[in-house]
């Protein structure tokens, strides 16, 4: 199922990889790394350092036939915690959302002639010193919102913050404390984007209203470790997949907050999960220390492990579905063109301590 195209050593630790989707510039992506100089000193190697300076770096990759990494861009960056690019364009451009180890929510545009990024904005999340910036989401999940775009951001204080983007500016409408320690995720409901959720270290999965300056009103306490990962599905309404360190994958649907829809034991510690962008029926999940898996959800009450990839070496922590169509994955791999029982996906992957990126294929039946 999955299959190896490319390795990329990234020298420090890699931890995410985000593929663009915006048409014409789907063969981008980038990946964002995090190492503490010179000692890490804590086996919690995202958030304690013991004063130790965190670096980073951002990579831009393009992929060219047949199947070939090609390095753009190399950011000398603080440590990058997450990245998300803007599912549309705003104000006619194509934008990278970074929080980092400083503590910022950064936004990158992309110049188009020139394929590589550049810092157009960026502003603290939190008055607090120190902080870490750790996930971010926009409100654009659905392709829609383009004219009221906002940033939801969670930090290690525990605190969930929302920004408004207009005019190249980026202004907190409102935080909230929500979580007793870090606050790993946040992310908005993409068909309804007044609200928005996260997890907490402390096991919690919460629910706000933004209207009401990000009000709780809804607490999950499934989890039985740290809420990790959450992501709202796109083509189906009601429907959110959350991953916790308790390495079950949980499908929810979010008319009701009591319970699951289901439980599915992935191994490892879940860290990441991503809809496939083409009909959101498959999961992407980062499991840590049991490396990436693909879930079939099509069955919300019984979701199935399809294809397994081993061929990391450290911590399974970032990983992305391109957003090419499959003609275009055809051109670029040079396949042959009648594979209509086959569907071919390119995914990115990376891991920590090996600092190791990966460009592979997925295959299944379509």
């Amino acid at each position: 199922m999955f299959k190896t195209l490319e390795t990329f050593d990234t020298e420090f630790s890699a931890d995410s990889v985000e593929w663009c989707p915006i048409e014409g510039f789907q063969d981008l992506f980038v990946c964002g790394t995090y190492q503490l100089f010179p000692e890490e000193s804590s086996e919690n190697s995202v958030t304690k350092s013991s004063g130790q300076k965190r670096l980073g770096r951002i990579f831009l990759f393009k992929i060219v036939a047949p199947g070939k990494l090609k390095l753009f861009q190399q950011l000398e960056v603080p440590a990058v915690l997450d990245m998300k690019w803007a599912h549309v364009r705003c104000q006619d451009k194509i934008l990278l959302g970074v929080v980092n180890s400083l503590g910022l929510l950064q936004v990158f545009k992309l110049d188009e002639g020139e394929e590589r990024i550049e810092l157009l904005v960026e502003t603290s999340v939190c008055t607090e010193d120190p902080v870490l910036a750790l996930s971010l989401d926009w409100s654009t999940g659905r392709g829609t919102n383009a004219q009221d775009v906002k940033i939801t951001v969670s930090d290690s204080k525990g605190c969930v913050s929302l920004f408004s983007f207009g005019q190249s500016k980026l202004e907190c409408l409102s935080s909230q404390e929500a979580h007793e320690f870090e606050a790993w995720i946040t992310a908005f409901d993409y068909w309804n984007t007044d609200v928005i959720y996260s997890g907490g270290d402390d096991c919690k999965f919460k629910k706000f209203d933004s209207r009401e300056g990000l009000q709780i009103i809804g607490t999950n306490r499934s989890h039985e470790a740290g809420v990790t990962s959450l992501h709202s599905n796109a083509m189906e309404e009601f429907s959110l997949a959350s991953g916790s360190y308790d390495e079950t994958l949980r499908l929810w649907d979010t008319r009701n907050f009591r319970r699951p829809v289901s439980e599915t034991k992935l191994g490892g510690g879940i860290w990441r999960l991503k809809w496939d962008p083409y009909d959101c029926r498959y999961l992407l999940a980062a499991c840590m220390y049991s490396g990436f898996r693909v879930v079939d959800c099509q069955r919300k009450d019984n979701p199935q492990v399809i294809a397994e990839y081993h061929d990391h070496q450290s911590i399974a922590y970032g990983c992305d579905w391109s957003f090419l169509p499959g003609e275009k994955v055809t051109e670029i791999l040079s396949l042959p063109e009648n594979q209509s029982t086959v569907q071919t996906s390119l995914a990115a992957t990376c891991s920590f301590y090996d600092h190791t990126l990966k460009l592979s294929t997925i295959k299944f039946k379509n």
